[in-house]
């Protein structure tokens, strides 16, 4: 049986400067130049004053976008238009093979299929480059744990950052500290639940990289792919990091879609280490569309219950207005930070919290790390575990 996976210490997504004299830019690749690289990664790059786009790797002419967005993405010779002078290749290798441009990187931005997430990772961080990669980090336990131990033995030397853009939101560092500080006591007991716009996503066979599984996603009744892996990742990087779970086991049950076969709803009991339970919720069948004219929010509603009392967090995604961090504790005290701040998708200005701490990294300054290494091997161990279970209608082991 593998080691239980156990939370970075306490403090230590806090990262002192390196480097407090020399002001250079940071110069960062892009790896993968499809939709999300296209609508938030490149131009918030472009738009930066301490990045230098280094170089954009895109293996097919035209990329493609998920069905459901009807969106035309431009082609690679259109990139090499809008972002004039910046190298472009067609793989991972070909730019390993230019010494030249490769010296120069100080950082890569991983925004490929997820299957591509780890040996890209591994050869990124074998040339001694800074990492940041969308989530989810794999979806595969094997390969998330290879990639976790790598970026851990780099970590004095190198920072390795999952795109979980809730995790690097202000309430989150401050419900991270509560958490560390011993305000909350004990953890015992965490609701969670994640409700998102998204059925022309997830009920349509046409968006094939969100509905069908792959590899050792693959489940024995065909199952494996669908929201759990496309949207709970969110909510699950969240909850670990603040509250520095360690995964034992998954009990959980799921309705697929009949027209694509993907997972619409979740739900799932996850047993951790020193007796917590966390209650897992999540589906996709919430009125609206997150990408439409008028985009509908996210619905989250996070409660942490421990030996001296509650920590919430929960809203809409749309509007901050309408939610608040707070804890209440049975001494009769209380702890309340106002707004609602979870995933970042805002597409203008130089980059969303979490590319601005990349971006810190690379320049030897000082940054927080809202998802690590072990973050995304922890979200990974319960989204694997959560679709075995599922398929298996029994309890399964974490891996």
């Amino acid at each position: 049986q593998q080691p239980l996976c156990v939370m970075s210490g306490d403090g230590a997504w806090r990262v002192s400067a390196t480097n407090t004299t020399d002001d250079k830019p940071a110069q960062i690749a892009m790896i993968g130049a499809a939709w999300w690289a296209q609508g938030w990664h490149l131009p918030q790059l472009h738009n930066n004053p301490n990045v230098v786009i280094a170089a954009i790797v895109q293996r097919s002419e035209q990329p493609t976008a998920a069905a459901y967005l009807h969106t035309e993405l431009e082609s690679k010779t259109q990139l090499q238009e809008r972002y004039k002078g910046v190298p472009m290749f067609s793989s991972v290798d070909e730019l390993l093979a230019d010494k030249e441009t490769l010296d120069k990187i100080d950082g890569v931005i991983i925004c490929t299929g997820h299957s591509m997430h780890a040996e890209m990772g591994l050869q990124f961080i074998g040339q001694g480059k800074n990492i940041f990669m969308e989530k989810p980090m794999t979806v595969d336990v094997a390969e998330a744990r290879e990639l976790a131990s790598v970026a851990a033995s780099m970590k004095h030397k190198l920072c390795f950052m999952v795109n979980n853009s809730a995790n690097y939101r202000d309430n989150c560092f401050e419900a991270r500290e509560l958490v560390e500080a011993g305000r909350l006591g004990e953890i015992h007991h965490v609701m969670c639940c994640m409700y998102s716009p998204l059925m022309g996503l997830f009920d349509d066979p046409a968006n094939a990289s969100w509905v069908k599984p792959t590899g050792t996603m693959v489940q024995s009744d065909g199952s494996g792919n669908g929201y759990g892996w496309g949207q709970l990742s969110h909510l699950l990087g969240w909850v670990l990091f603040v509250g520095g779970l360690g995964v034992e086991e998954v009990t959980a049950m799921t309705h697929r879609s009949e027209a694509s076969g993907a997972d619409l709803t979740d739900a799932a009991l996850i047993r951790c280490s020193k007796g917590c339970s966390v209650s897992l919720s999540g589906s996709t069948c919430w009125p609206g569309n997150a990408h439409g004219d008028v985009p509908t929010g996210k619905q989250f509603d996070i409660k942490m219950f421990g030996s001296k009392g509650v920590l919430m967090y929960g809203g809409d995604d749309k509007n901050p207005g309408s939610g608040r961090l707070e804890l209440r504790l049975h001494d009769g005290t209380s702890h309340v930070t106002e707004g609602f701040l979870m995933e970042n998708l805002e597409q203008g200005g130089d980059g969303t919290e979490s590319l601005q701490h990349f971006v810190a990294a690379c320049r030897g300054k000082e940054y927080k790390n809202g998802a690590d290494q072990e973050v995304g091997l922890q979200a990974v161990r319960v989204l694997d575990a959560l679709y075995r279970s599922a398929a298996s209608g029994k309890t399964e082991k974490a891996l």
